[in-house]
């Protein structure tokens, strides 16, 4: 008997439990059914044209001056009252709208701008004096004063309580499109790139990932905040078809890289909006967001520009750059032209690069009203005659010299017109520029000129050594100096272009050598470093730039490979996506890259600037090898140039094999 009880319950227990799932489902059955309706009823509207929107509004808003005054009515006197008050039913909702325009409440895109409350309230507090004014027109004694307060009170809940429904409705609707996205930090930042991204269409948050613990589990704007350290994590952004992560965090200098480290194993992309400063502006939208600067990924930390050492050799000063045409040279002229210098003289060999830079100039003007004369000149630097009437006739008193041949592979296959352009090029634009009272001279160097294996960075240091021995003569006014630092992220033949190509391919991706290293900083960072250089000349200095910690460029290719959101195919992912190919170092390259040849350098004012000590050859003794060496390049031996560059360059070991030297033997 007992058993058949508890048999009795249990099916009871289970119907029970079966209604509930039934009224349950039943439930979210029409839930969904609504919520289908009201996005419908939303894209209606929102696709009508912008004076049938206006009239929708109207209507709605005069039906809810009608509804006001009738309850109203009833609230204070119990009776609609239509008999003896049927000209405020009349008249008030024709007025109220026509108030409501004068007061711009119809002006915003409620949407996307939210309600215009001080607006609406003007309109409101109108509306009811203008009934005030009708019932004592009506009859000055019966109808109690009240009234127009109480009416004045539910039409501002009519119209604010439907425009706050239509902006859910609305923002319902959008937040149901677009890829679903996870904002890494939920502070304020991360709030105002949820707004960016509502007005849109591009992505939808759905999750968010913060290491604040007080955070964890709570929901804000609509989406639960989740541990990115928590080993569930993973899983719930595959859950919510998560594929990219957009950040929302402040800039966390080095930090930046251990935290892209971490989110590696989510196997999703990382994106970023252009800047703090825009998305706060709201200048941007969610279409801006773009892939991680490499900067970041690298962690650096950039310090900011010192003014006075940025404007001494450019502000008012008529400013040359050769090589303007290349990624330094032209980025160096975008950091200058902000600086207002009388005249920016722009000397590249190469037409459509100079046209590219001088574009880019002009679309600069244009945004900040500058009005700096900028000049494009075509021409050669080892042409001297060339270099100096540019000089003499705009009366350069700054000039950078970053005109060069700077490819490793290219220069090591042609010698010739990389001794000519990156040594007797630097010749003649120094001597010119002694000539014709250039105040300040400096070129721009290369790590690959400290101990070189190749025949660019030979060169390179050749080139430093000519300037080290003029300045070292003490004959000149000319301040002479010259700037060495390494890659920079993005320049022409740089790895990260490559690599972001490789991928987009398909991959794979190819790299020299698994152990090899490479110190990088942006474009932008070397520019104005090497501007704030300039300043700090004395004569023949040797400046180096803090490269910060050397990248391994196999994790380099690794990282690129997860912010493209693919994934790394390797032993232990055969199924991956990307693989790297390792292909063995390359005529001329090292696996290490260093700035210093004597180990001795000493800090400048400057934090990410030191001043090295080196040992140089005096001018008469360095002439005779470069009178050497251009009788080598007239009669073209190949190989006894590069015994001629390693005679001259301490410490160069080219790294060439020897049946190619012998190739490069003219035939008889």
């Amino acid at each position: 008997m007992l058993g058949k009880m508890e048999e009795s319950a249990l099916v009871g227990r289970r119907s029970i439990s079966g209604s509930r799932n039934a009224f349950a489902l039943r439930l979210r059955t029409k839930r969904v059914y609504l919520k289908q309706c009201f996005n419908q009823l939303a894209e209606g509207l929102g696709n009508l044209e912008k004076n049938k929107k206006r009239t929708v509004a109207h209507s709605f808003d005069a039906s809810f001056v009608f509804l006001a005054l009738a309850a109203a009515n009833v609230l204070r006197l119990s009776t609609v009252n239509f008999g003896q008050m049927w000209p405020a039913y009349l008249l008030l909702p024709f007025a109220t709208i026509f108030i409501f325009n004068r007061v711009g409440v119809y002006n915003a895109v409620i949407r996307f701008s939210g309600i215009d409350e001080t607006a609406l309230a003007k309109g409101v507090v109108l509306s009811s004096l203008l009934l005030l004014v009708t019932l004592f027109l009506l009859d000055p004694d019966p109808n109690p004063r009240s009234l127009f307060v109480i009416y004045g009170l539910l039409l501002l809940v009519f119209c604010v309580g439907s425009r706050h429904l239509w902006k859910g409705i609305a923002a319902d609707k959008l937040n149901s499109i677009g890829e679903p996205i996870a904002i890494y930090g939920a502070g304020a930042l991360g709030r105002q790139v949820v707004q960016i991204c509502n007005n849109g269409s591009e992505f939808r948050p759905v999750l968010w990932l913060d290491d604040d613990a007080k955070l964890h589990g709570r929901t804000v704007a609509g989406a639960p905040v989740l541990d990115p350290k928590d080993p569930r994590t993973p899983a719930l952004l595959k859950e919510h078809h998560v594929d990219t992560i957009l950040m929302a965090i402040p800039s966390v200098g080095g930090s930046m890289k251990e935290l892209l480290e971490s989110l590696r194993n989510f196997d999703c992309r990382v994106q970023t909006l252009p800047s703090i400063d825009d998305i706060m502006a709201n200048r941007v939208t969610s279409r801006d967001a773009k892939t991680l600067p490499l900067e970041e990924l690298i962690g650096r930390k950039q310090v900011n520009p010192d003014a006075a050492l940025m404007t001494k050799n450019i502000t008012d000063k008529a400013v040359m750059v050769t090589g303007a045409g290349g990624s330094v040279g032209g980025e160096l002229c975008r950091q200058i032209l902000p600086l207002n210098p009388s005249v920016l003289i722009l000397f590249d060999v190469s037409e459509a690069a100079l046209y590219t830079v001088q574009s880019d100039l002009n679309v600069l003007q244009e945004l900040n009203g500058n009005t700096t004369p900028v000049v494009c000149v075509l021409g050669n630097v080892v042409f001297k005659n060339d270099v100096a009437h540019v000089l003499n006739t705009y009366g350069i008193q700054t000039l950078f010299h970053a005109a060069a041949y700077k490819h490793v592979p290219m220069v090591e296959s042609n010698p010739q017109p990389a001794i000519r352009t990156n040594v007797f090029g630097s010749l003649a634009t120094l001597e010119a520029s002694i000539e014709y009272g250039v105040e300040n001279f400096l070129l721009i160097s290369t790590d690959k000129a400290v101990r070189p294996t190749n025949v660019m960075g030979a060169t390179k240091r050749l080139a430093e050594m000519v300037v080290q021995a003029k300045a070292a003569q003490g004959t000149s006014r000319t301040a002479l100096c010259m700037v060495r630092f390494g890659n920079v992220i993005g320049s022409s033949g740089s790895v990260v272009p490559k690599f972001s190509e490789q991928i987009e391919s398909g991959g794979p991706l190819t790299v020299t050598h698994k152990d090899i290293v490479r110190y990088f900083m942006s474009i932008p960072e070397a520019a104005q470093l090497v501007i704030q250089a300039s300043a700090l000349a004395k004569g023949g200095d040797v400046f180096l730039l803090d490269m910060g910690k050397p990248v391994q460029i196999a994790d380099l290719a690794k990282s690129l490979i997860y912010l493209h959101g693919k994934t790394l195919k390797d032993e232990n992912n055969p199924k991956g996506e990307i693989e790297i190919q390792y292909t063995g170092l390359r005529e001329g390259e090292k696996l290490f890259e260093e700035l210093l040849i004597d180990d001795d350098a000493v800090a400048t004012q400057h934090p990410k600037i030191s001043r090295g000590i080196e040992d140089f050859m005096e001018w008469p003794e360095l002439k005779k090898v470069l009178d050497l060496l251009a009788a080598d390049m007239a009669s073209n031996p190949k190989d006894q140039m590069i015994r001629q560059l390693q005679s001259a360059v301490k410490g160069y070991s080219p790294n060439r094999s020897p049946e190619k030297l012998e190739d490069l033997v003219p035939s008889d």
